[in-house]
């Protein structure tokens, strides 16, 4: 870790590696906290580091380790039960010696608070380190497991044990959208990172002429099946760019990314005319702050889902695609719908307010 913004507090963030939702969100949080507050941060998770590197660059070291399960995934729009549970064995109850050795690092890194992007697992580090927490969440992993718990019991109890965790933490903060209402939280608005460049900069760094008309498709950090690639050259008046793919190239139309290339969604959604995408946290949010058309790709066996379409559908210009229409490229036929729609840009957002609530509490 650089001395960027040298002189502020060292705050431990545990985040989530589920997608890149937790990722994106917590580094909203982490680099407005440096901006207000020249905080650094000791990164707990098994999320990419290069997803870091590009959303707060120089202002962290991350420590490798399993600090939640969330989902275990079958693919970007099915989730895994079985494997889910066969996951949690090894991380809840969690381990006192494990939890001890966590805020070892935490206090010998000279940490003075803790950030929680739902990973249980930090608060209770935080309360062996004696620092205060900050537990933020759209959801709860209890709430979440509830429903497969007649299928898969482990899930239930699993769930239960973390909720319970995650009620011991200093502060709790629930963003927009949100699922469940707690009425001890404090809510902010939707938790996006900020675009670097602004569109003209945006086109430029990634190869996109002034004049292109812009759709980016992306399941969010996981990979998909992209049997409608041809369809997509065959539009050829709009480009596509694409994440989770097998590899980076560009063909005619299409620029394709894999799911391991450092892009900074931000910059790209500054880039775009619309978007295609799994309905997921981090992408609503970011979604939101530009105003795009968005096409949102739901999954059915995801209680989040139903939250999320309201939100997508109140506040958002653009349309439902199930995984079934996805998979089958039903909605390429509605390109120039999307296309036509108008944006609906949204300043601010809550980020600088759980910046100011963290720094708060690291002193």
């Amino acid at each position: 870790m650089t001395g960027v913004g040298g002189g502020g507090p060292r705050i431990a963030t545990f985040v989530s590696p589920h997608g890149f939702g937790h990722a994106a969100r917590s580094s909203a949080v982490m680099a407005e906290a440096n901006r207000r507050g020249g905080a650094t941060f000791e990164v707990f998770t098994t999320a990419p580091r290069w997803f870091f590197d590009e959303s707060i660059p120089g202002l962290f070291r991350q420590h490798r380790e399993v600090v939640d399960v969330g989902f275990r995934q079958r693919s970007a729009l099915r989730s895994d039960p079985a494997a889910t549970a066969e996951a949690l064995r090894s991380l809840v109850p969690f381990d006192e010696r494990r939890v001890e050795a966590l805020a070892a690092a935490v206090r010998a890194a000279g940490c003075s608070a803790v950030l929680c992007d739902i990973a249980p697992l930090g608060v209770a580090v935080a309360e062996a380190a004696g620092v205060p927490s900050l537990l933020l969440e759209s959801f709860s992993w209890g709430w979440l497991y509830e429903p497969l718990a007649p299928e898969v019991p482990e899930l239930g109890t699993a769930g239960a044990y973390l909720d319970a965790c995650a009620r011991r933490a200093d502060v709790h903060v629930q963003a927009r959208p949100l699922c469940v209402r707690d009425p001890a939280a404090e809510i902010v608005d939707p938790i996006g990172r900020r675009p670097r460049l602004d569109r003209a900069n945006a086109r430029r760094a990634f190869g996109l002429a002034q004049t292109d008309t812009v759709v980016v498709v992306t399941m969010g950090g996981y990979g998909e099946d992209l049997g409608f690639l041809d369809r997509l050259r065959a539009m050829e008046t709009v480009r596509f760019v694409v994440t989770g793919a097998v590899a980076c190239e560009e063909r005619d139309n299409l620029l394709l990314f894999d799911n391991d290339s450092p892009l900074y969604m931000p910059d790209l959604l500054s880039a775009a005319d619309g978007v295609v995408a799994k309905l997921g946290y981090g992408t609503v949010a970011e979604v939101w702050s530009e105003g795009l058309p968005f096409a949102y790709v739901t999954r059915p066996d995801f209680r989040e889902m139903p939250p999320l379409e309201a939100f997508a559908a109140a506040e958002l210009s653009g349309f439902r695609v199930s995984a079934d229409e996805y998979a089958r490229g039903v909605w390429i036929d509605r390109i120039p719908e999307l296309l036509a729609m108008p944006r609906r840009p949204h300043a601010g957002g809550g980020a600088t307010r759980v910046a100011d609530l963290l720094l708060d509490l690291a002193g």
